[in-house]
């Protein structure tokens, strides 16, 4: 399933890190010499991989994790031909992990390196799942930390099960969790949120992200609105709910005006409606919740198009230090 034919034959235990890279041309290096300094301190004890994975930069990152693939070959070099969204992008990269625990974190910097072994000490001590949890985000906007409170407010009043606040991408995954990932093939996913629904023994490492090494956040607000309603319509069924809800509320209200204008009318009561303002005002608000059924409708059903129509979740166009042999979907 790809990662380096040795490591499966060697005694110590292999740990695998997945480095997702989209437009990161400046910080590949800087990465690489962040995370290998940080498993110098545990490598007595175990092997390890760096697998990156370029998802689809139009930069010069690809060309920085070959030279890199050339000068160790511990590090692994997987290109996929666009840039198919940072959760694919892990997907792939766990996909092609041999390692018997598998660290996902960012190319940026913002997820420290050095904090490795002691996502490796948990582990040691029996947990499944080890994730940081950032009080704070350095620089972020006030606008970016208000949508960030409220998607997890909206999503853990929506869904069956709920999300922490603050929790991030930086983990370090069992290799009985990551194969109980890949059995997962939906293509509109969320990384996180489908780690937690698998539950298994986890536990948290708090502490605050860092400045990026070099450039911009290439995550734009028009993604991460686009991320939070694959998320919202991909974990629950509320959003369809709420529209019955709300058609049932005007349903209701609109009974009890037909009723009041029926009294005034007999002359029971004495309110003054007009007969074409009350067929006007109830036609609007019922077309209204007619368009908005529609809309989320049509969300769901776009959500299974994409899913039913068998589309693979990526397309690589380059391999470095990796088989050529398709990675399986699990172990």
């Amino acid at each position: 399933m790809g990662g380096n034919n040795f490591n499966r034959m060697h005694h110590k235990k292999v740990l695998s890190v997945v480095i997702p890279a989209y437009t990161e041309e400046q910080n590949i290096a800087f990465m690489y010499d962040a995370v290998l300094t940080s498993l110098q301190q545990i490598m007595g004890t175990y092997d390890y991989e760096m697998i990156f994975v370029n998802d689809g930069s139009k930069d010069s990152t690809w060309e920085e994790i070959e030279k890199l693939c050339a000068h160790d070959p511990r590090v692994l070099g997987l290109n996929l031909s666009r840039n198919f969204g940072k959760e694919i992008a892990i997907t792939a990269g766990l996909e092609h992990a041999s390692g018997d625990a598998v660290i996902t974190l960012d190319a940026d910097g913002q997820h420290p390196p050095e904090r490795i072994p002691d996502f490796v000490q948990k582990w040691e001590e029996g947990y499944d799942i080890v994730y940081n949890q950032r009080p704070e985000i350095p620089d972020a906007s006030f606008m970016k930390r208000f949508t960030s409170q409220c998607f997890y407010a909206l999503f853990n009043a929506m869904s069956e099960f709920k999300l922490e606040p603050g929790a991030t991408d930086y983990r370090l995954l069992d290799r009985a969790v990551v194969n109980a990932y890949l059995r997962f093939r939906e293509k509109n996913r969320m990384y996180r949120g489908l780690i937690d629904w698998l539950g298994f023994n986890k536990t948290a490492l708090v502490f605050d992200a860092k400045k990026r090494f070099n450039g911009n956040a290439s995550y734009s607000y028009r993604k991460l609105l686009g991320l939070a309603i694959n998320n919202l319509t991909s974990f629950s069924f509320f959003p369809l709910k709420f529209v019955g809800y709300i058609g049932s509320v005007i349903v209701s209200l609109g009974a009890c005006i037909l009723v009041l204008q029926m009294m005034d009318k007999i002359g029971l009561v004495h309110l003054g409606f007009s007969n074409l303002g009350i067929v006007v005002v109830i036609n609007t608000i019922m077309i209204g919740i007619v368009l908005m059924s529609l809309g989320l409708i049509g969300l769901y059903i776009a959500n299974i198009h994409e899913e039913v129509i068998g589309r693979p979740l990526y397309i690589t166009k380059g391999r470095k230090n990796i088989s050529q042999i398709t990675p399986s979907h699990g172990r």
